[in-house]
């Protein structure tokens, strides 16, 4: 079974030499030739014709971005609702001394998700690096977000 696709994104492409058409999902590339799952059509194609064809991936693109838009809505939220609670706790320990036990709520989705926002941050810096020193460091740097190492 093929593993999920991360950071889907749909690809369309006309082709320069004939009335063909192609369809790519892509793991955040917005490459043709990087898909993972392609799809071909022509406008002969009588059982896809392309404006239906079309019309499903760019709703797919649609609803992908919606998703995308709500998941980082979420999580911001969900960030300042756990720093809210840090702050809580903290205040109450100072108020109530060595009586107070913390028990903070634990996120795992949430700091994953964090430190992948945090990760492509600094993959995106790694694109744009002047030496490969540079780009080495920030893809290492990255991969220990992702892993939970550094915070």
């Amino acid at each position: 079974m093929r593993e999920k696709i991360k950071n889907p994104v749909v690809v369309l492409y006309k082709r320069e030499t004939s009335d063909s058409y192609a369809v790519s999902i892509t793991d955040g590339s917005q490459n043709m030739h990087d898909g993972l799952l392609m799809a071909s059509v022509s406008p002969d194609d009588s059982d896809y014709p392309f404006a239906t064809f079309a019309m499903v991936g760019y709703y797919m693109a649609a609803e992908i971005e919606k998703l995308r838009a709500q998941r980082d809505a979420l999580a911001a939220e969900n960030a300042a609702l756990k720093e809210s609670e840090r702050a809580f706790d903290a205040m109450c320990a100072e108020e109530h001394g060595d009586n107070w036990v913390s028990e903070l709520t634990e996120t795992p989705a949430t700091d994953a998700f964090l430190a992948e926002v945090r990760a492509q941050g600094v993959e995106m810096f790694a694109e744009c690096a002047y030496t490969l020193e540079h780009h080495d460091h920030a893809v290492a740097f990255a991969a220990e977000l992702r892993k939970g190492d550094r915070q």
